[in-house]
This record gives C-alpha cells, sequence and structure tokens, in this order.
C-alpha cells in the first residue's frame, strides 16, 4: 500500500469519525431539548428512569419540584388555581408552591390550601395524574411550543396549565384549535 493510498484512508476514517460524533452530539442535544420542552411527558420521564437505572442523576424537572412532588400534588386533586393561591399564601412563584405542597403531601403534611377539584370540576389541569399526563401529552406531542401555549393562554384567559391541559383536551376530542402547532414564538 502506498503512503498516499494510507494518507487517503486516515483522512477519511478520521472525517467519518467527527461526522459520527457530531451526528451523534446533535441526535443527544435535540432530545435533551425535547425533554426539556416537556418534562412532565412520559417520554421524559422513560429516559430519567433509564438513566437512574445506570446511576445516573438528571430530572428535567424545573430546577426544586422532583417528579415525585408533581405526583402527588397532582395526584392529590388540585389544580392550578389551587397552586396560585398557594403561591399567594406563601409569597412563592406557582412551581415552588408546587413543589412545597407536594413535598408536604410526601410527607404526610396538611397543605393549608384544600384540594378544590370535584367531581364535575372544569378545571382540565385536574384530575388524576394520568388524565392531566395524556393531555399534556397531546398537546406536545403535536407540535405545539411554549409560546403556542402562552398565545392560546392570552386568547383563552386562562393560566398556562389550564390552557395546555385544556387544548390537549380539545386536541383528544379531534377538535382544532385557535393557533396552528409551532407558529408562536415565546414571550418570555
Amino acid at each position: 500500500m502506498s503512503p498516499s493510498t494510507r494518507t487517503t484512508r486516515r483522512t477519511r476514517g478520521r472525517r467519518t469519525a467527527a461526522v459520527a460524533v457530531i451526528a451523534a452530539t446533535l441526535t443527544v442535544g435535540g432530545a435533551g431539548a425535547a425533554l426539556a420542552a416537556n418534562p412532565y411527558s412520559s417520554a421524559t420521564r422513560a429516559v430519567e428512569d433509564a438513566l437512574g437505572a445506570v446511576g445516573l442523576e438528571w430530572s428535567a424537572m424545573p430546577e426544586g419540584y422532583t417528579r415525585e412532588q408533581y405526583e402527588a400534588f397532582w395526584g392529590a386533586g388540585y389544580t392550578s388555581a389551587d397552586a396560585e393561591a398557594l403561591a399567594v399564601l406563601w409569597g412563592s412563584d406557582v412551581t415552588t408552591a408546587k413543589a412545597r405542597a407536594g413535598q408536604a403531601l410526601i410527607d404526610g403534611e396538611e397543605v393549608p390550601v384544600p384540594p378544590s377539584t370535584a367531581p364535575g370540576s372544569e378545571d382540565p389541569a385536574a384530575g388524576d395524574a394520568a388524565a392531566v399526563e395524556a393531555r399534556l401529552d397531546a398537546f406536545w406531542d403535536a407540535g405545539y411550543t411554549y409560546g403556542d401555549a402562552e398565545a392560546l393562554a392570552a386568547l383563552w384567559g386562562t393560566d398556562l396549565s389550564q390552557t395546555k391541559a385544556r387544548a390537549g383536551q380539545a386536541l383528544i376530542d379531534g377538535q382544532t384549535l385557535p393557533v396552528a402547532p409551532g407558529t408562536t414564538t415565546s414571550a418570555s
């Protein structure tokens, strides 16, 4: 084999390796961005569980808000309005209020605002965690973005949690939403 043939093969091999590394990086980065876009989805939970099984601690949940707190809060029947009431009571943001209430429920403590859900509740963000998750998954899986949720919230006069759940339920019911998926950028 001539020296130029070896150099050509080596160069091609390096290019192929570089392309593979770039492709893998983009794939992992894209998957991470998709999971971060919806930290509440079953796909995100599956990734968290898989990473946990190999000893890696990773969560797409907002800082200071665990999956267990999320499930405890929504599973107890709390609504978005309840989360807002707790945030006002505790002088915190809504995510912190949900985390604090969820942790209180996990610890068997009483939360100062009782869940307001009752049979026939009109809040689509209320109910059992599986039903709420199905609505949210329908919203995200249809290609909607955070910006789209903000646009729908402005149209409907609802908070973001209620908006995403209401939109997800509408999609499950086969309805068309007044905002097309992926067409609005976030105002934040």
